[in-house]
């Protein structure tokens, strides 16, 4: 097998869509080259069988496509690594928050083929949810074999580049909005006497189903919401006290914070 795919960079978000891409099944290690500045990182890569590759131009020159997965602080310092590998036909994937298409032809290369990506940690259960923008110097074919790599372990979205900022707190952040809830929830049901754990996994999957509805059932949110909201009963209990106490003020705050925070690390 050839490599198709190359990473520069190995955290979070990296592990989480190679961790999907193995539960997909439609791609082997040997097709996926890997680039972390932590050699352990590379050597426990290595082991399970990726392609490793001890400098970045050297990944870049043997990788059509490239996922850019470095912290927005830290892209600057590996622009000279990425111009000594990049090629006419080299497709830059980039899951880096807040940096532009215009950034990387002014930074790397005018003619830069780019794809911007917003992933999400969910992709590590087969249930990715990716936002992407593509350049106009992007063929279709280029495109499609971008979307059959993400779309092994997750759901994509095209979006205006214009939006990129705004979709984080629909997909990238919105995990750790689900996190904090349920760990809240689970917390008070603990309190009340539960296991946690056991707390945890009635409330985790109660929202997992909830989810599955809302993509699957062809009914509106709305709709959703109005079977559950029903006079006197315990569901709009619970609804009135939060909006009572500003919830929908809180989440709101919340996505613009989201949102102006990745505008700001495109600016660093």
């Amino acid at each position: 097998m050839s490599v198709l795919v190359g990473f520069i960079g190995a955290g979070n978000i990296v592990k989480a869509i190679l961790t999907g891409i193995d539960k997909g099944g439609k791609f082997t290690h040997d097709e996926i080259a890997i680039f972390d500045r932590k050699e352990d990182a590379r050597e426990n890569f290595k082991s399970d069988g990726y392609i490793v590759y001890d400098s970045i131009d050297k990944l870049v020159k043997n990788s059509p496509i490239i996922v850019v997965a470095v912290t927005p602080q830290a892209i600057r310092s590996i622009v000279p690594d990425i111009k000594a590998g990049i090629t006419e036909k080299t497709v830059l994937l980039s899951v880096v928050a807040g940096i532009s298409t215009q950034w990387y032809k002014e930074n790397i290369d005018e003619k830069s083929k780019v794809i911007r990506c917003m992933p999400t940690l969910t992709a590590q259960e087969g249930m990715g949810s990716f936002a992407v923008c593509k350049s106009e110097d992007i063929t279709d074919e280029e495109f499609k074999d971008v979307e059959k790599f993400l779309s092994s372990c997750g759901i994509l979205e095209k979006i205006p580049e214009d939006l990129m900022d705004e979709v984080v707190p629909l997909n990238g952040s919105a995990p750790g909005y689900f996190y904090h809830m349920a760990n809240v929830v689970a917390n008070e049901g603990e309190k009340m006497g539960f296991d946690k754990e056991v707390a945890l996994r009635l409330f985790a999957q109660t929202m997992k189903g909830s989810a599955e509805t809302i993509l699957n059932s062809g009914m509106s949110i709305e709709t959703l919401e109005s079977k559950l909201r029903l006079k006197g009963g315990t569901t709009i209990a619970a609804l009135d006290k939060m909006d009572e106490l500003g919830f929908e003020r809180c989440i709101i705050e919340g996505v613009r914070a989201c949102v102006a925070r990745s505008k700001e690390l495109g600016k660093l």
